[in-house]
């Protein structure tokens, strides 16, 4: 609740200072027109009669909307840096790494511990092999999964463009914390978190290897994966994450269905949704706090992809306009990667296209609030990006 009022708080002050706009490259796109459609059909879906209540209207609201935000503040914020080693180092040592260390000590700790108290209720749910499926310091698995995903795109970028511009300190901040990623992201027992990452991998390789001398930057991966592997194999306290995350997947009963269903389950929701949707918030978990009928339940309907359940609130338009607009700041993220030429900049577009192109197809965003925090930052970082390559790139060809 802190985190959101003060996010209204700047986005009110930032209003009244500078105006509440997108940077003037994004107003030629067709990011305005996106954004501004699936704002009105979120909003107007608020007030939809099959809606359990308008507080739960509003609540899905905020879930769709708060952190977009983000696509106009973060870029103002973003010009305002002037020494980015010093910015991206107190993230990654304040921000990031602590996060992974007390989540690793929770691995390793009793169900009785005063850290794993959520896992005594259930250790079948939240529990693997006798370990805990990690939290650290969120109050839900899906959060900290959310923020593992992320540490892995940032290690990975920072290594990347340490690498690709021979900025030797990010290449060591990049490579300790992706190993330290590597090592803590398996403890959380979520499979998207383990096998997201390779989602993206290929193209990033891709727009990092392009026009470089490939050697050394395929020399560096080389190493890193070495050296890790060393890790792993000799070390009990790096491999066990990965051991409990196999037995996992080894005997989760829809091992075999799983990404059939998540593809398919958007196309059993359109004739659920329909055109008129159930409402905004209609699905959200929190309903039942906000409304004595809770959530709309619809029999034999399960909430479980958020694509699907976003076409249940919103129908098939608002459906459609969520994906277009998940693809259009994919696709300005790797328009920024691919033209990126400075180590700051390669960071920036790596980390955003790796959360923009794997939420594009799947995750959560809108009913994980720690996964859509870090979804905007993300795209604001990339639009970002993409704008300066704009305003550098028109000034060039009018010279």
């Amino acid at each position: 609740m802190a985190k959101d009022v003060a996010l209204i708080g700047a986005a009110v002050l930032f209003g009244q200072r500078h105006g509440f706009h997108l940077a003037r490259p994004l107003r030629r796109t067709f990011l305005p027109v996106l954004w501004g459609a699936f704002v009105f059909v979120v909003v107007l879906q608020a007030f939809n009669f099959n809606t359990p209540s308008l507080a739960v209207g509003v609540l899905g609201v905020r879930s769709y909307l708060l952190y977009s935000v983000l696509l106009i503040l973060l870029p103002v914020a973003l010009e305002r840096v002037r020494r980015p080693e010093h910015v991206i180092t107190a993230i990654v040592l304040v921000g990031v790494v602590p996060v992974l260390l007390l989540g690793w000590y929770q691995f390793y700790q009793p169900v009785g511990s005063w850290i794993n108290q959520y896992v005594a209720e259930d250790m079948a749910e939240v529990g693997v092999l006798s370990n805990p499926r990690i939290t650290g310091t969120f109050s839900y698995i899906g959060g900290m999964g959310a923020f593992l995903s992320f540490a892995l795109f940032l290690g990975m970028g920072i290594l990347l463009a340490g690498l690709k511009h021979k900025h030797r300190w990010y290449q060591w901040l990049g490579g300790g914390l992706l190993l330290l990623a590597l090592i803590v992201a398996p403890m959380n027992g979520s499979r998207s978190v383990v096998y997201g990452v390779f989602v993206p991998l290929p193209f990033i390789l891709y727009a990092s290897l392009r026009r470089q001398k490939k050697g050394g930057v395929l020399a560096g991966i080389i190493v890193l994966l070495a050296l890790g592997g060393v890790v792993a194999s000799e070390s009990e306290w790096a491999a066990q994450g990965w051991e409990t995350i196999e037995y996992r997947i080894e005997n989760a009963s829809d091992q075999d269905t799983r990404i059939q269903t998540m593809l398919l389950d958007p196309f059993y929701k359109l004739s659920v949704g329909g055109l008129t949707g159930y409402g905004t918030g209609a699905t959200h978990q929190a309903a039942g706090a906000l409304s004595a009928s809770g959530r709309v339940s619809i029999p034999g309907v399960y909430y479980e992809g958020e694509l699907g359940r976003v076409i249940i609130e919103l129908g098939i338009v608002g459906g459609a306009l969520f994906v277009l607009l998940k693809l259009f700041l994919a696709w300005v993220a790797w328009q920024a990667m691919v033209r990126a030429r400075t180590a700051w900049r390669s960071l920036l577009s790596i980390v955003a296209f790796g959360k923009l192109f794997l939420s594009a197809g799947a995750g959560m965003i809108v009913f994980n609030h720690i996964a859509g925090a870090l979804y905007w930052i993300c795209a604001g970082c990339a639009v970002w990006v993409w704008s300066r390559q704009e305003i550098e790139r028109n000034a060039y060809r009018a010279a």
